[in-house]
This record gives structure tokens, sequence and C-alpha cells, in this order.
């Protein structure tokens, strides 16, 4: 799909939601080579789940509706094979028997699936905006008929977006009526399902479709025959929640510094007054709070959105040169640096601190415009304030973190 094509699809779920607020569908928001690429990434991740043995996170197992442990054993013992679809081994694991199966977190074993479903919805966060609670991505398989935990909602703020990879047909049910939108989240579930569907809304979902679910309003989706859906979260958090968030960083960070500060005088028991000025530094706090916050968004704008940072990974040693390396615009690389004597910048929601180099920014603003750099260039830019070293760790921590491309020659 084209990204003018991608753009005008978006913009239709977007005016159609009345701006995200009321549920909708919309028909071809994926391509042919995202489901494909989708689906082979899902099957990836399903492997490096296994290899990584934690097998009781990230996974729930429904079969006839019933939650299931101990079935993850099973897949690593009966884990898909190179030429098998997912559909194929979901068949070998649980025959005949109605199934589901919800994995979360996604973005925390696939760098490669993270980054395609960035470029899915970047025309989404341009016209609706970043959320400060971030992106996050689940999926479901399965031919379980009725969502298995029943008619519900999601928490206060987590705006859904489902992407249906098929290949088979869902129906999605939505209940936007005022007075369950007034119910809390979690503080009822319905499982009288038939009796309810008459109120409804349906939604048939085809593959390469998406479902556009507004926090407050109750839904569910009906899967007879075997499909896989993508859901990404787009979290909205409360003012209080990204308080708390902000608040744990700096004193996370506080513990690490250990700074040679002075001590507070000893309070007065005599008296209920409270001596305020001496106790709190309400400018001292306003600043660490700004630029907390400011580290916080920038590290989300340099991972697309997606609140969990990309994997790091362990690649072997740079090419001998010559080489060139590019940019990904998907992924901006952002300075930002809050001492003088090194330079930190955000890569794909991590930091990559390097020592000061004036000619940075210059590369810098190349690589997020996608350009391609030779070696030469990077070398002649950033020595002789750098040593040649310093230019391959420097390209080493982007590549490591998934923030650019490198090719050979």
């Amino acid at each position: 799909m084209n990204n003018e094509k991608n753009s005008e699809t978006w913009k239709k779920l977007y005016q159609n939601s009345q701006e995200l607020t009321k549920p909708t569908s919309v028909d071809n928001i994926l391509s042919d080579d995202d489901v494909i690429f989708l689906k082979q990434e899902l099957k990836n991740i399903i492997n490096r789940f296994l290899d990584k043995g934690e097998l009781h996170k990230g996974i729930k197992v429904y079969i006839n509706h019933e939650l299931q442990n101990g079935i993850a054993e099973e897949m690593v013992a009966n884990r898909p094979k190179e030429e098998e679809t997912i559909e194929q081994w979901c068949v070998k694991l649980f025959r005949d028997q109605k199934f589901g199966v919800v994995f979360n977190s996604l973005e925390s074993f696939s760098n490669e699936f993270t980054e395609r479903m960035c470029h899915i919805v970047a025309p989404l966060l341009q016209k609706a905006g970043m959320p400060l609670g971030g992106l996050s991505f689940l999926f479901f398989m399965g031919n379980y008929g009725f969502t298995p935990f029943g008619i519900h909602k999601e928490a206060k703020g987590e705006e859904g977006f489902l992407f249906h990879l098929g290949p088979n047909h869902k129906d999605f049910y939505t209940w936007d009526i005022e007075e369950y939108n007034q119910i809390e989240h979690n503080t009822q579930v319905f499982h009288e399902v038939d009796a309810m569907l008459p109120t409804s809304t349906t939604y048939p979902l085809k593959a390469k479709s998406a479902m556009f679910i507004p926090h407050h309003v109750y839904h569910i989706a009906k899967t007879d025959e075997f499909s896989l859906s993508v859901v990404m979260d787009y979290i909205n958090p409360s003012r209080d929640y990204l308080e708390k968030t902000i608040a744990t960083q700096i004193a996370s960070k506080e513990l690490q510094k250990n700074p040679n500060v002075g001590y507070l005088p000893p309070v007065d028991v005599t008296t209920e007054e409270l001596d305020w000025n001496s106790l709190l530094n309400r400018k001292t706090w306003e600043q660490q709070y700004k630029k907390t916050l400011s580290k916080y968004i920038t590290r989300l704008k340099s991972n697309a959105g997606v609140l969990q940072p990309s994997i790091v990974e362990n690649k072997e040693s740079l090419p001998n040169p010559p080489f060139q390396i590019k940019g990904k615009t998907i992924f901006p690389l952002l300075i930002h640096t809050e001492n003088t004597e090194k330079t930190c910048i955000m890569a794909r929601g991590n930091e990559v601190v390097v020592s000061n180099n004036s000619q940075l920014s210059t590369i810098i603003e190349k690589l997020n415009t996608g350009e391609t750099i030779s070696f030469d260039e990077l070398q002649n830019h950033l020595t002789p304030t750098w040593e040649l070293m310093d230019v391959f760790d420097f390209v080493s921590q982007l590549a490591r973190v998934g923030a650019i491309v490198i090719h050979k020659g």
C-alpha cells in the first residue's frame, strides 16, 4: 500500500470515529505485503517467546472457553517448524478443539514487527497525536467463537485498534450505550452474549481491515474459523498516573546520583505549622519534573510512540569499511543532553551516550531524513574530534538498537 492511500484510509477512520470517540471499522488498511510480513513475524515472536523460557508470562490459552495452564509446555515440545504456517502448527497442537491464544507485549520480542506496525500507524499519530502512555501490541489467534472473557471494556484511556490478518472472517459487536458506557472498567463483564446481541452494532471484518474501539465501549468479537488479529493499545494515561511515573523516574535517578547535598534542619515539634520554605524547594522540584517529563516524551518520540524501547541486540562486529549507513525516518534520532561532558541521543527509546562532537548534529539531521552516509563521510565529519574507534562505537550503538541500516561495500 502506498503512503498516500494509507493516509487517506486513516483519515477516514479518524473522521468516522468522530476523532477516536466512537467505534468504527475500515477496510484495506493493511496491504497484502503487510499481512504476509506480520504473519511471519508473529511466528518468529512465538519461537522467541518459547526460547525465552518464561512460559508463565505474557500468554493466555483458552480451550473451549476455559483458561488452561501448561499449554505453553506443550508448545515448547511441539514448536512450529520452519515450513509450517501458524495455522498448520495450531491444527497440530489443538487438533479439532476450539481454542484461543493471546500473546502480549509483542514489541519486546521483535524490532522488525514493531517497525512495520509503526509505519502502518504513523498517519494516525500525525492526525491524532502521540499518546503519553505510549503504544503497545498484542495478538489473538484461534477459532474460539466469541471472545472467551465475555463482553468487556478496556481500562479508561486505553483505546484499541484491532488489525485483522485473516485468513477467515471475524465479526465485531459493540454496545455504545450510555447506560453501559458509565460502568467502570472491570466492575462488570457480561457473559449472556446471545441475549445481548440484538442491542449491539455489528462490524464484519475481512482480512486487511481494522476496527477501532474506544475505552468506554463494551465489545466482543466472534471468530468461528482460524484467524489472526493484532491489537494496538493507544494509551492516554491519567494525569495522576503520569505524575507518579515521572516521580518514580526522578526518585530512581536521585538514588543513582547520590549527590553531596546539605541536610534539612530538624522539625519544630512545639508547633503544628510547617516551615514549607525550608522543607520544599518548589522551583527545584518543578525543574526536575519538567526535565524528566521532557526526557520521557523525547524517548517516546524517538520510538515512534512505542513505550517499550527496542530490543538491544548483540550484533556481530561491524563490517570493514567501506560501508554506508542509512537512518530510519520513522525513528528519529533525538539529542537529549543533560550535561556538558557527554551527548545523549535517544534512539528507538534507548539512550546512546557518546562524547561531544560539534559535527554530530549534521550527521543526525542527514540520518533523520533517511539519507545514506558513507563511512568516509562519517569519518570526515566526526574526526579529528573523535578517534576512529569512537566513530565505530557510534555506528555500533545505533545498529544494536535497530536505529540504522548498514549496507556493505
